[in-house]
């Protein structure tokens, strides 16, 4: 009767390995998702962040145009001509490693006979290896 009980014993023990082993490359396999899941969500982070200074960079090239336009310290209204000049951004934090680049196009006598001027703004920042690229179009009308 002993022999029988020893018997059933060591057939237990290594069912129990079987499954201990089992366990193990499961959660395993678990552990890998999850790690390569947060991995991706760490790309989208950084890509949304380069891609938010993308686009305020190029708001930045729009407010930079119309000033270029439209300047406060004179009557006179801008042409086409002095937006395309070069934009020079600060060097801070939020637009290092940006440059814009600025479009004007005239389209003659649209709006009750004036000339309707449509703003390209075209950012693009690199940060290490992530590049994005962001445009922002605005029009305007001499009133």
């Amino acid at each position: 009767m002993r022999l029988n009980q020893y018997r059933t014993q060591n057939k237990q023990q290594g069912s129990s390995l079987v499954i201990a082993l089992f366990v193990l490359v499961f959660l395993s396999i678990l552990l890998a998702g999850v790690m390569r899941s947060l991995s991706v969500s760490n790309i989208n982070v950084a890509y949304e962040i380069v891609g938010l200074r993308a686009l305020s960079s190029a708001q930045s090239g729009i407010q930079i145009a119309l000033s270029r336009l439209y300047p406060t310290s004179s009557t006179d209204v801008g042409d086409c001509d002095d937006v395309g000049d070069p934009v020079t951004l600060p060097n801070i934090n939020g637009f290092r490693g940006c440059s814009v680049k600025l479009q004007c196009d005239r389209r003659a006598g649209v709006v009750n006979g004036k000339d309707l001027l449509t703003i390209t703004s075209t950012a693009t920042c690199t940060v290490s290896d992530l590049e994005t690229t962001r445009s922002v179009s605005v029009e305007a009308v001499n009133l």
